[in-house]
């Protein structure tokens, strides 16, 4: 009598995105302002990527916050410079922790950044695993630093292409996708370059005419 083999499959459960996690977090808001401690808090166990890309997708897309780019900038620099001393305990500046926005200001807010961070998710996967040991962490998290630096600067479309680097640093860490923070520091490194550019433009202008 033959033996039939019967073999099940069981489907493992995908974790939750982040950009689901930040609708959940949106929606679960009741009071009416929400402190950057209060997000951290909440995002805060999925690691420093989440907080990084988080704090550099607003950075990407028109701010309703007035100098808002330079607030979220710095934001993302403590967690790159966490990143780069390869502190796992987050520990959040008070002055940081402190900020707050109107609740009805996040919400339509975290709704944009989680459309933004799920056209990246869908692209993601593990990939190139030497890339996110710590040790080059540590150097992804000095480079990331300085874009975020860029990013913090009050200059009009300074901010844009570095952000989007970031962001790609940043889900590259949480998927393991070390082809996306090869992309990310690439494209952040063009950033500060064109910014670079322009600044030597403005310069060479100012002091020819002088």
């Amino acid at each position: 009598m033959a033996s039939v083999g019967v073999t099940i499959r069981v489907k493992e459960e995908r974790p939750t995105r982040t950009s689901e996690l930040l609708r959940q977090l949106a929606g679960s808001l009741q009071s009416e302002r929400v402190t950057l401690r209060e997000i951290v808090d909440a995002l805060g166990d999925r690691g420093l990527g989440v907080l990084i890309a988080v704090f550099a997708i607003p950075n990407i897309i028109p701010s309703v916050i007035p100098f808002g780019n330079v607030l979220f900038g710095l934001m993302a620099m403590v967690f790159c410079i966490h990143l780069m001393l390869g502190v796992r305990h987050l520990v959040l500046p008070d002055y940081f922790g402190r900020r707050s926005i109107r609740t009805e200001t996040f919400k339509p807010y975290a709704e944009r950044m989680a459309q933004v961070m799920a056209k990246f998710e869908r692209l993601l996967r593990p990939r190139l695993p030497a890339i996110t040991h710590p040790g080059p962490e540590r150097l992804i998290g000095g480079i990331g630093a300085i874009y975020a630096l860029v990013c913090a600067l009050p200059i009009p479309l300074a901010h844009n292409i570095p952000a989007v680097g970031l962001t790609l640093i940043g889900l590259g860490l949480i998927e393991r996708d070390g082809h996306a923070i090869i992309v990310g520091l690439v494209v952040g490194a063009l950033g500060v370059a064109l910014f670079g550019l322009v600044l030597f433009g403005v310069a060479a202008g100012l002091s020819y005419l002088v």
